[in-house]
């Protein structure tokens, strides 16, 4: 066998060992969500401490005045409820516009009470990290 074929041999079966890592590696499906699990959402701007957003929640049934609620609920499940784990958008590339946000999230997930705050940069970090939920 030449060195070219022995090349080609080894990518295809590199290829074959991603895609079966790859499939049984595959992401668990997302733990039912209790009836009533809610959430309230703020965005504050830093600067003047003016609300940039302010809504409310609910998973199971999916509603609120969220703009997304089905979306939000979706991603806070494939989290577990833990806002620090969800997928967000990380592939958002976000121009360095130095304008501070505090977000708040307080609620029940699944009958655990939950308070959660972070500070980001800007609006598009905060969208980068959270998004569909913020």
């Amino acid at each position: 066998m030449t060195t070219t074929a022995l090349r080609r041999l080894a990518a295809s079966a590199a290829a074959a060992v991603v895609a079966v890592t790859t499939l049984s590696t595959a992401a668990a499906p997302a733990a039912p969500v209790a009836e009533n699990t809610f959430f309230q959402l703020y965005v504050v701007r830093d600067a003047d401490d003016t609300a940039v957003e302010d809504h409310f929640l609910t998973c199971n049934p999916n509603g609120g005045s969220h703009p997304d609620p089905d979306g939000a609920c979706a991603a806070l499940a494939a989290a577990d409820g833990d806002i620090n784990r969800l997928a967000g958008a990380p592939h958002l590339r976000c121009p360095h516009i130095e304008d501070p946000v505090t977000v708040t999230a307080y609620g029940d997930w699944n009958g655990q009470q939950v308070t959660w705050q972070k500070s980001f940069p800007d609006i598009c970090q905060l969208q980068r990290a959270t998004t569909p939920v913020f």
